[in-house]
């Protein structure tokens, strides 16, 4: 979809910017319910983060445990293949435990995040889910990417590991 088509879908966005990364370049438009972006003038990510009622592929919600997420991957029948990004994202004096697992069979992103950073047994809670064609899903490795190596000074971030998976 074009910017013009997603503003005659949603309505005017919230919010709306260019957002530039090293040599990648996106425009972001923000609603309530999460965020669109756009790269060359279409549509290449949907995230939704707040949106309670929303069941992504597999049934995925908002705020379901990881245990959840992959008992909703295992029960499907066709292989999936993708990558999980694990990470420590200090801002501040905030610390979040971040994992984002990525399903390349099925063009999506599963952000998840613990609710306390400091308890090693916390569970991860699904925050947001983004549904990504082959180039959503590079800008959102690239973001990841950009904060491990310090693009963002008021960004920290610790214990980066990205594993393979599949079911």
């Amino acid at each position: 979809m074009s910017q013009a088509q997603v503003t005659a879908l949603l309505g005017k966005p919230t919010s709306q910017a260019p957002f530039n990364l090293e040599k990648i370049s996106a425009y972001v438009m923000t609603y309530p319910f999460g965020q669109i972006l756009l790269q060359d003038g279409r549509t290449v990510a949907i995230t939704v983060a707040d949106d309670p009622s929303y069941a992504g592929p597999l049934g995925v919600k908002l705020g379901i445990q990881e245990d959840s997420v992959k008992a909703a991957l295992s029960a499907h029948k066709e292989r999936r293949t993708g990558h999980r990004d694990s990470y420590d994202v200090v801002v501040g004096s905030s610390d979040t435990r971040t994992r984002d697992l990525y399903d390349e069979t099925d063009h999506l992103m599963i952000e998840m995040a613990a609710p306390n950073p400091n308890d090693p047994m916390a569970p991860f809670n699904v925050i947001s889910i983004t549904q990504a064609g082959d180039e959503g899903l590079a800008l959102l490795a690239a973001i990841t990417k950009a904060k491990v190596g310090g693009l963002y000074p008021d960004q920290h971030v610790l214990n980066f590991e990205s594993v393979p998976w599949s079911t």
